[in-house]
């Protein structure tokens, strides 16, 4: 799989609404950029590298490669910036400035300058923020759903529901580890001329998962 082709994966299972063929030109152009210029095309330097510590922290480096070694940062940088709608890029952003704020609170630096432990707490610290917003935008059980939908339509803007930044950062990272040729051929089975296609086949205990 090339870098255009996982990029528009990624890209779709993102919920990209816009026509298949703009969008691939659109993720093309960007992701060459990327490659030429060697800098990111949404993100400022800071930023990337913290989504590059944030994403290896969700998926360190064990026995396979991490989400850093995949690049991951990269694909997130050119899919927010080409599939995500200008108020989830700000919702985006202001996490990670979030993220840097509790980090020198607890520790007294950047998040990028963390040891592995501390970015796990910070990290739970997101997690547990990402439940709580949910947990503050989901409707009571016992309202109907036409309550739901018209409460939601008067409720105000700022508390209508909305995908919290660790639930988009959570998403891309693992959808872009995993499209990546690392988590393809290292994280699951892999192979390159596959035969028929089995919907259904047990695996053997400790076995990886199948790449699709």
């Amino acid at each position: 799989m090339n870098r255009r082709d996982a990029l528009m994966r990624v890209a779709v299972l993102a919920g990209a609404t816009m026509s298949l063929p703009a969008l691939a030109d659109t993720l093309e152009a960007s992701a060459t950029r990327r490659a030429l210029t060697g800098k990111p095309v949404f993100f400022t330097a800071d930023q990337d590298a913290t989504v590059a510590e944030l994403a290896d922290t969700i998926i360190p480096t064990t026995k396979t490669p991490g989400a850093k070694a995949a690049k991951v940062n990269e694909v997130i940088d050119v899919i927010l910036k080409d599939c995500y709608k200008p108020d989830d890029q700000q919702r985006f952003v202001e996490g990670l400035a979030q993220t840097n704020k509790w980090s020198q609170e607890a520790y007294g630096k950047a998040f990028v300058q963390l040891d592995p432990a501390q970015r796990i707490e910070i990290v739970k610290k997101l997690e547990a923020d990402d439940k709580a917003q949910r947990a503050q935008m989901a409707p009571a059980k016992s309202v109907a759903k036409v309550e739901n939908s018209q409460a939601d339509l008067q409720m105000p803007t700022a508390k209508k529901r909305y995908t919290p930044f660790y639930s988009i950062l959570k998403d891309l990272t693992l959808t872009g580890y995993f499209t990546s040729e690392i988590g393809c051929t290292q994280a699951l089975e892999y192979v390159p001329v596959p035969g028929r296609y089995d919907g259904c086949i047990t695996l053997k205990p400790g076995q990886k998962a199948w790449a699709i």
